[in-house]
């Protein structure tokens, strides 16, 4: 996710790479639910880069395409330590409508790590561009299911942790 704390890396918007796998996975309602984990992680930041670069009309019904996907009580742990709510998420989301042009987003290595009745906890790494501070970030996401919410899943808890900088060439 992007927001007060974003990151970046050169890679293409919305690409995912690797594939979405769990130690021990073995039933198909694993596979199910690590593919839903994975739509809806690629989904939401491809709504938020439209969002953030301006390509996403300012419309109530665009960016609600975001902000129905947290729960009431969603809490956000950035990379930098802070802890925000979700409504400090939705505001800040909300007034950064157009304001990074450039943005790309990629989802990659997308991980189911747990699966216990209706919640859901995958990680994935996130990379971005045209920021203006191209860093990676590791998240651990957890999801409850929601049968209504796109790919049956809604944000409870993201924490994103910085990744170290890897050298160019």
């Amino acid at each position: 996710m992007t927001g007060p704390h974003a990151a970046a890396d050169g890679t293409a918007r919305g690409a995912v790479a690797g594939s979405v796998h769990r130690a021990g996975a073995g039933g198909s309602q694993e596979a199910a639910d690590g593919a839903a984990c994975r739509a809806e992680i690629v989904r939401l930041h491809e709504v938020l880069e439209r969002w953030l670069s301006g390509r996403a009309p300012r419309t109530a019904e665009e960016f609600a395409a975001f902000a129905r996907a947290h729960m009431p009580g969603f809490t956000l742990s950035g990379p930098d330590g802070s802890s925000l709510t979700r409504d400090q998420v939705l505001a800040w989301v909300e007034a950064a409508h157009g304001r990074t042009p450039g943005i790309g987003i990629r989802i990659r290595e997308v991980e189911l790590v747990a699966v216990d009745g209706p919640l859901l906890v995958a990680a994935y790494q996130e990379g971005q561009r045209g920021t203006g501070a191209d860093r990676n970030r590791r998240a651990t996401a957890v999801f409850l299911r929601d049968p209504v919410a796109p790919h049956g899943l809604r944000w409870r808890h993201l924490h994103e942790t910085w990744m170290p900088e890897t050298p160019a060439g």
